[in-house]
């Protein structure tokens, strides 16, 4: 991925740095800023260029600079928000078109690639000749698609968790169902069980009591009467 940090600062600063004001004051930190930039100082390059904002005539390449050094230490919110900054102080749009490129580098190494494909626009509607913006519009572009395709995966592959959770849901109410029904019969079966064991229960008792009226009445058949004897 390119970007323009720092040289389009050194290039801005050798069109516009003339005025005495600007050379004395402000343009002195942005110079310093600059130095301790290149040495890869961006803490203290930042701090350079916070002093050149005091200067209204260095404020737009201040908050430019400024965005660069942010960028460098990591801080990209921060830098995003100065080049954002400078843009709402400038109509220049070569200016614009670089500060817009940084916004996209910047929102790129977020991986906000929805962010930096319009930063990228932006930054192609004030200079269209752009080629690496172009380049880095594209690139933003293919990740995006991406990361849309990983999210549809990921849709795809969570509904069809949520449908083999269901499944296995409906399973373990199915076998739950099968168990009780299961259970049911077995008690049903007990019941029928212990049913027949009383009517058997009865029928024994009824035999045993036929038996007993069928022996009463042999006996009494077999009983001969007494004899009345005459004296």
């Amino acid at each position: 991925m390119l970007n323009r940090l720092l040289t389009y600062s050194l290039v801005l600063l050798a069109l516009i740095g003339t005025g005495n004001s600007f050379a004395q004051t402000g343009g002195v930190h942005i110079r310093n800023g600059n130095k301790d930039y290149a040495a890869k100082n961006y803490k203290a390059a930042a701090e350079e260029y916070q002093k050149a904002l005091q200067d209204k005539s260095a404020q737009v390449q201040g908050k430019f600079n400024l965005g660069d050094a942010y960028y460098r230490q990591g801080q990209f919110d921060q830098a995003i928000d100065a080049y954002n900054q400078a843009t709402a102080m400038t109509k220049d749009k070569t200016l614009l078109a670089h500060a817009y490129h940084n916004i996209g580098d910047s929102y790129m190494q977020q991986k906000k690639y929805e962010e930096s494909e319009k930063a990228y626009e932006n930054a192609l509607i004030n200079n269209p000749k752009d080629d690496d913006t172009r380049y880095n519009l594209a690139y933003a572009q293919a990740m995006l698609d991406q990361k849309k395709k990983q999210q549809q995966q990921q849709q795809k592959q969570q509904q069809q968790q949520k449908q083999d959770q269901k499944q296995d849901q409906k399973q373990k109410q199915d076998q739950k169902q099968d168990q009780n029904k299961d259970q049911q019969k077995q008690q049903d079966q007990k019941q029928i069980s212990k049913e027949d064991a009383q009517r058997m229960l009865n029928a024994l008792n009824k035999d045993e009591k036929d038996l007993q009226k069928n022996l009463q009445k042999k006996k009494a058949i077999g009983q001969k009467a007494p004899i009345e004897k005459n004296w």
